[in-house]
């Protein structure tokens, strides 16, 4: 995080974000290290679910879990979920989303690692709702959305983190029939905590202020990206979910 927040304040990052609107060169550097590092030790990355085989098998799954993920973006139109009150709503959204996914995934196949993300989540508000949205920055948004902010989170904690971690301790743990471990835990810790940092802020508005509470309720979003990711062996499906609510809101709110 480090280093992204580096790429943030360079003249490159600020003259990127001035021109998109977005943090497009933050992202590109938060994919590339971790891919770096992967492919200079030689690791398999179909073992960090980087891959695209079975490909329809993670789409289903993205389009199982979609309605429930997207509908756990409603809040937002009506609360702070950085305030403690609208942390507390959205924790208990998230863990209500885990145990959804968790049902309706259960007779979907379980993948293995050789078989085969929620970061900053949807941020509404009635102001938005203005009527900036163009064909452009549709595009843009779902570009960002999915294959930069989406991709780039879930490549680094649920791909490189979470797999790292499962190799250290083992998934000894079942939850609907899917394996999963420590890793899980400490890499939603680790999401939670980027969001306490709120890194973000200082490169877009330059006014840094810790956000504790997104951080709270953001540890359990990721245990829903975690979860989806032990039971697909693969980011593909937690990517869409991570990416696509948000890509959609914004294309279509004008962000």
């Amino acid at each position: 995080m480090f280093l992204v927040a580096l790429a943030g304040l360079s003249p490159v990052g600020v003259w990127v974000r001035q021109v998109t609107n977005r943090a497009f060169f933050e992202y590109v550097v938060m994919i590339t290290v971790p891919l770096l590092i992967l492919v200079v030790t030689r690791r398999d990355l179909t073992s960090y679910g980087i891959s695209l085989r079975n490909l329809r098998y993670h789409l289903d799954i993205a389009l199982t879990a979609f309605v429930p993920v997207a509908f756990a973006s409603v809040p937002f139109m009506f609360i702070d979920e950085k305030r403690w009150d609208g942390a507390l709503i959205m924790i208990g959204v998230e863990i209500a989303v885990l145990f959804t996914l968790g049902w309706l995934l259960r007779r979907k196949p379980t993948r293995n690692e050789s078989g085969m993300l929620v970061g900053a989540l949807l941020l509404v508000n009635y102001s938005s709702l203005a009527g900036k949205a163009t064909v452009g920055n549709g595009i843009s948004a779902l570009l960002f959305y999915i294959f930069f902010l989406g991709f780039g989170e879930e490549l680094l904690f649920r791909g490189y983190i979470q797999s790292r971690l499962n190799e250290a301790w083992g998934r000894p743990f079942r939850f609907f029939g899917v394996n999963w471990g420590w890793g899980l835990v400490i890499t939603s810790l680790l999401f939670g905590v980027m969001h306490v940092l709120n890194i973000g802020s200082l490169m877009i508005v330059g006014d840094w202020q810790l956000t504790p509470w997104w951080g709270v309720w953001t540890f359990f979003s990721g245990f829903v990206g975690g979860f989806v990711r032990e039971k697909t062996g693969n980011i593909v499906a937690p990517t869409l979910l991570h990416g696509l609510p948000q890509g959609i809101a914004y294309a279509f709110l004008g962000f």
